[in-house]
């Protein structure tokens, strides 16, 4: 996933923001433990968001506790108990991340192809220890769905929606394993439209940087001329086109989040984050606008 996933930070309650910021913070501690202290470079909010969905739907409610973090030690953090939810979450982070840089060493050139070569075995042995955890099949059944995305992208795919829903299969994939019944179905929602929206939001964030760079976009592979205009802007043909597909997803989330146990203390969370985080992180990626709050959403979990 790619960093659009966040919820619309002044609209949480304080006790809500801080709750998001310690199972951010339990998430990067279970990374520590469970794939290796480098690992947790590559922490990020998306993962966060899969670690409140499942503690929702397993049940799982967030003990919490303060520590002195290495990289904030002047002041305690609260942070969300060691449980199985976040442990699931470090390994899956773990998997996906050591897979898309394989992706970037097969495809990019330049610095970026030198920083996949470098990344590689620290990545491997990240992933070699996320694994454990996970079911036996899980690591197989995630690289087939990533090859066909891979296939799809090499083979100069014109359709974003094609590629789009490939990426959604994975991540519905890593929500919903080890569910069932309804909570499985909700996962899978989820993970779907999550999946789809982050896709084509990357694709349109870097849709004038890929066709300057000659890299395959899904965008500039179905609109061709028509993709940006002569001064290097995305056109209103493919900004009007994502207008309508982007919000399709979010409605769908919004269905599936609405089915949460609105009892669990993270559930106000996530329907922040998907009723105003995302489009708030539509509209930045479509017409390059900060959110009505002065770009608060965009705070990080460092402050």
């Amino acid at each position: 996933m790619f960093g659009y996933v966040r919820p619309l930070v002044p609209q949480l309650k304080v006790m809500e923001y801080e709750m998001y910021r310690a199972v951010y913070c339990g998430l990067c501690r279970a990374m520590g433990r469970v794939t290796g202290q480098a690992s947790r470079m590559t922490l990020s909010y998306d993962f966060t968001l899969l670690a409140m969905v499942r503690m929702i739907l397993e049940g799982t409610v967030p003990e919490f506790e303060q520590f002195r973090c290495a990289a904030h030690p002047l002041k305690k953090r609260t942070y969300v108990r060691e449980n199985g939810v976040l442990d699931y979450a470090a390994a899956m982070s773990a998997v996906l991340a050591y897979l898309k840089n394989r992706d970037d060493f097969a495809d990019e050139h330049g610095a970026k192809k030198g920083r996949a070569v470098l990344a590689e075995l620290p990545l491997r042995g990240m992933q070699m220890r996320g694994v454990r955890i996970l079911p036996e099949e899980a690591p197989g059944e995630i690289l087939s769905r990533m090859a066909r995305l891979s296939e799809l992208e090499k083979a100069g795919c014109p359709s974003v929606d094609e590629t789009a829903a490939v990426f959604g299969d994975v991540l519905a994939y890593v929500f919903t394993l080890g569910l069932d019944g309804e909570s499985a179905e909700t996962a899978c929602t989820i993970g779907r439209h999550i999946g789809r929206f982050v896709y084509v939001c990357d694709a349109a964030d870097d849709l004038v940087g890929d066709i300057r760079a000659g890299r395959y976009n899904p965008l500039a592979a179905g609109w061709g001329d028509l993709a940006v205009t002569e001064d290097g802007t995305m056109t209103d043909l493919v900004r009007g086109s994502l207008e309508v597909s982007l919000p399709l997803d979010l409605e769908g989330l919004g269905r599936a989040a609405d089915r949460l146990n609105a009892a669990h203390p993270l559930t106000p969370i996530v329907r922040n984050l998907v009723y105003l985080g995302l489009p708030a992180s539509m509209r930045r990626v479509l017409y390059g606008k900060e959110p009505e709050d002065g770009g608060l959403s965009a705070m990080t979990m460092t402050e």
